[in-house]
């Protein structure tokens, strides 16, 4: 079991389907940029998405090498355990959504590898990197030296509050035209 009293990378990578072809070399590329960084990795299993199998492929090929002695994996975790261990964590890797959305909130550091977030909206803690290991390397070393800030992509918590207040205080009429 990896030592994490010195900080842990959360990784989560999962096919792109119109590039399923290339996933098992992309996955390559991000074990060889994790593993190169020095840290240990909390690592998830890919979707079932088209080039699943390329991704799982270069990961049993990775740990079959003896190269995973630093890193654990996971098929499932309770949603609130991964938010813990996201939260816990000095960065995420891969191309999951939850580094754009709730790693934003949270402030996470973030490096985005790849096209499958493309066009998405993002924080201040995402970096974007190619599918490249001294691009990957080069975003983790980067996201471990950013400041933990939050991004309120998706509003304050505040929205209800304002609804509410809105038809509190908005006349009420009605119309009525009969057609008959």
């Amino acid at each position: 079991q990896p030592d994490l009293s010195d900080g842990y990378l959360v990784v989560m990578q999962h096919p792109v389907t119109d590039e399923h072809g290339a996933a098992r070399d992309q996955i390559r590329a991000t074990l060889a940029a994790v593993e190169a960084s020095g840290l240990p990795a909390l690592w998830f299993w890919p979707n079932v998405d088209a080039g699943s199998d390329g991704i799982s492929t270069g990961i049993r090929e990775f740990r079959e090498d003896g190269r995973a002695g630093t890193f654990h994996f996971f098929k499932n975790m309770a949603p609130l355990d991964f938010l813990r261990i996201a939260h816990d964590s000095r960065a995420i890797v891969g191309n999951s959504s939850v580094a754009l959305r709730e790693c934003s909130s949270l402030g996470i550091p973030a490096v985005n590898i790849g096209t499958r977030q493309r066009g998405r909206e993002r924080g201040e803690n995402v970096i974007d990197v190619t599918y490249d290991t001294d691009a990957i390397a080069a975003g983790i070393d980067t996201a471990l030296r950013l400041p933990r800030v939050g991004t309120a992509l998706y509003g304050d918590g505040d929205a209800g509050v304002r609804i509410a207040d809105a038809l509190a205080t908005l006349p009420l009429t009605t119309s009525k035209m009969l057609t008959y």
